[in-house]
């Protein structure tokens, strides 16, 4: 659908473009990607720490999934629609489409806030403080003795 050159000159402009393309491609698809080789990674780099609640990670997927795909769903309509990008619409015509695409902006939030405790629980505040911190011994240290 977005090889067609009549289609995308009338979409182009729109928020068509931001929603779908980049809501759902780098919001869900990257992010997802990533947070799921956190999810993974994070046993393996902390010497076996269990996960503080794999129930707050279900929930942080369901919140990211869904509010990514509505974000960029309702967007997209809003596009479909004709909403113009970096245009101010005074009138309240896409109004309805950009309050849902607020609330599912919320869900994002509120997923990634879930992620975010579940990892300081996960690490301590110390452990989280700790990654930004300096390491204190030299490399020559960190290589086994022979």
């Amino acid at each position: 659908m977005q090889a067609d050159v009549g289609l995308n000159r009338i979409l182009h402009n729109t928020q068509w473009i931001v929603g779908p393309h980049v809501h759902v491609a780098i919001l869900v698809g990257l992010t997802m990607t990533l947070y799921a080789a956190i999810y993974l990674l994070l046993p393996i780099l902390t010497n076996g720490a269990k996960l503080y609640s794999q129930k707050l990670a279900n929930l942080h997927f369901w919140f990211h999934l869904l509010g990514g795909i509505g974000m960029g769903a309702f967007m997209g309509m809003a596009g479909l629609k004709g909403m113009l990008r970096r245009t101010l619409y005074f009138n309240g015509e896409y109004e309805l489409y950009m309050i849902l695409a607020l609330v599912c902006g919320g869900l994002l939030l509120i997923g990634f806030l879930l992620f975010f405790f579940n990892i300081v629980m996960t690490l301590g505040v110390e452990g989280v403080i700790g990654v930004f911190k300096p390491v204190k011994n030299k490399n020559k240290d960190l290589v086994p003795a022979e």
